[in-house]
């Protein structure tokens, strides 16, 4: 079975992670893969890893559509020849398979967002979700929230299919390794430290963690922000204002997120904007390091409050600051709830969980186009 996945990412976020997540757990024996990626995108590296081919695009950099790269795409696709075109977002790349007469063609949701009233409601729902669904036989959605979104933007419900990401296992570090990492980064070996692995942006919430720790009053809490983005210089200032700048540590990007979550005692995830499944959250799951969580989008759909993390109200710092204390006065609970989000990953979001799902929807897909 022909496999085209088409990605427009520059750069290295959760779509791409994700793709990535499926290209190295799929079975390649039972499905010929090609993935189409601007030239010079920084995926391209983690995507040669996996074994799976890549054809570089001259268009398409980080838009959704262009029409040269409609066009680009057209030719690409009436080159290979695949049964199955999974667009992620893209839909310049849907578009160019309905018209190239591809059978199935898959858009992947891996966000969530506010939609205004005008888009949820006559002439514009329904105009969008008529061209959608001529173009597109098949969505998947990375959570409830972006399912309900799709709905919400006039997609046919009966054409979608919930699949929560997944995320590979990273490696755990010795007592020594988390011990010479925390030396490295200047937070002290006894310190309880609350971690943040999310890119730079006001719509990830990082000014209400900084906003709890400024009122925390606790001089051995350290907060570690890994990321990079356009609210850097501004988040620093605020640290500064709030006298708390010897205690946040910017680490900025990195692409191997072990050692970052070694050292963490509990990762938060504050964000009011985009979030479905989490890659921060379920990654650090799995290495036993529970997440205090807003309620957006699909964070309380990831996270079970007082099983394997916390839930708390977006945009609400006095909460977060609550649940950090909690958690910090009370040991015997953050190792429950260490616990239990290994538990978690291991039963619903591991990598390989979520790989067994996509190839089991591919082979319905095509089975039942082929009959048609």
């Amino acid at each position: 079975m022909k496999l085209l996945h088409i990605i427009t990412d520059t750069n290295i976020g959760g779509a791409g992670r994700l793709l990535v997540a499926v290209l190295k757990n799929i079975d390649k024996e039972r499905f010929d893969i090609a993935v189409a990626v601007p030239g010079g995108s920084a995926l391209i590296p983690l995507i040669d890893e996996t074994g799976v081919r890549v054809i570089k695009t001259e268009y398409g950099r980080d838009k959704s559509f262009e029409g040269k790269y409609t066009r680009e795409l057209r030719r690409i696709i009436r080159a290979e020849k695949p049964d199955i075109v999974h667009c992620h977002a893209s839909l310049s790349g849907r578009i160019a398979a309905w018209q190239c007469g591809v059978k199935v063609r898959i858009m992947t949701r891996h966000s969530v967002f506010e939609l205004s009233k005008s888009d949820k409601s006559f002439p514009k729902k329904q105009l969008r979700g008529l061209i959608s669904n001529v173009i597109t036989t098949h969505y998947i959605a990375t959570a409830e929230a972006a399912k309900r979104l799709l709905i919400d933007m006039g997609c046919d419900e009966k054409k979608i299919t919930v699949i929560k990401n997944g995320s590979e296992k990273l490696r755990e570090l010795t007592k020594t390794e988390r011990d010479d990492m925390r030396d490295s980064l200047g937070i002290p070996r006894d310190a309880f430290v609350v971690g943040i692995s999310a890119r730079l942006e006001a719509y990830k919430g990082h000014k209400y963690l900084l906003d709890a720790l400024g009122t925390i009053g606790v001089n051995n809490i350290y907060l570690l922000v890994v990321g990079d983005g356009s609210e850097m210089e501004n988040l620093k200032k605020q640290a500064a204002a709030l006298e708390i700048s010897d205690r946040v540590i910017f680490a900025g990007f990195k692409l191997d997120m072990a050692p970052y979550y070694a050292v963490m005692d509990v990762g938060v995830n504050c964000s009011y904007g985009t979030e479905t499944t989490p890659l921060a959250i379920t990654e650090a799951m799995a290495l036993g390091v529970p997440s205090i969580a807003s309620d957006f989008g699909g964070n309380p759909d990831t996270v079970t409050d007082g099983y394997d993390g916390v839930v708390i109200p977006q945009k609400d710092s006095a909460r977060l600051c609550d649940a950090i204390l909690s958690l910090y006065n009370d040991r015997e609970k953050l190792a429950f709830l260490s616990a239990n989000a290994k538990k978690s990953y291991d039963e619903k979001y591991s990598a390989k969980i979520m790989t067994e799902k996509y190839e089991k929807l591919y082979i319905n897909l095509f089975e039942r186009r082929r009959k048609k």
